[in-house]
């Protein structure tokens, strides 16, 4: 009896399902901003600079994303302007030669990373600040003690 209660306990340890994201449409986020890729191609003609690309993927399993991202297009796939069209309202993406175009559906939920990439340089700055106070305190205090 033992050893079954104990053969029944392992057994619900396995793990028995896969779970994994099904994604409803592709997409790419350039600064913060989602776009749904369509099938609408873009003419070559109308295609203007590069401004931007992706440069990380979306987690399948947990549908999480950051920085200028993508669920469908590998990393260093290259956004496009389309001439006469704001960046706000749709970008080309590239694919294999050709350009779908892709609309804006949102903005990018919160995430810690982005925070992080932002402030970056500001603590850096911050702290270059208070390392050149400290610096200049201690000079002062050792200047002070040489003239008495």
């Amino acid at each position: 009896m033992k050893k079954l209660s104990i053969g029944m306990l392992l057994l619900l340890l396995i793990p028995t399902t896969l779970h994994a994201l099904e994604w409803a449409y592709p997409f790419v986020v350039l600064d913060g901003r989602v776009y749904e890729v369509t099938d609408e191609q873009v003419n070559q003609s109308l295609i203007g600079q590069s401004i931007g690309e992706v440069t990380t993927q979306a987690d399948d399993r947990t549908g999480k994303y950051y920085g200028n991202g993508s669920n469908y297009y590998p990393v260093g796939t290259k956004y496009f302007k389309v001439e006469g069209v704001d960046i706000s309202e749709a970008i080309a993406v590239e694919e294999q030669g050709t350009y779908m175009k892709a609309e804006f559906v949102q903005r990018v939920p919160l995430h810690w990373r982005n925070i992080v990439y932002y402030l970056t340089p500001l603590l850096f700055l911050t702290g270059l600040i208070i390392t050149y106070r400290i610096r200049e305190k201690v000079k002062k205090k050792y200047q002070n003690s040489l003239s008495i």
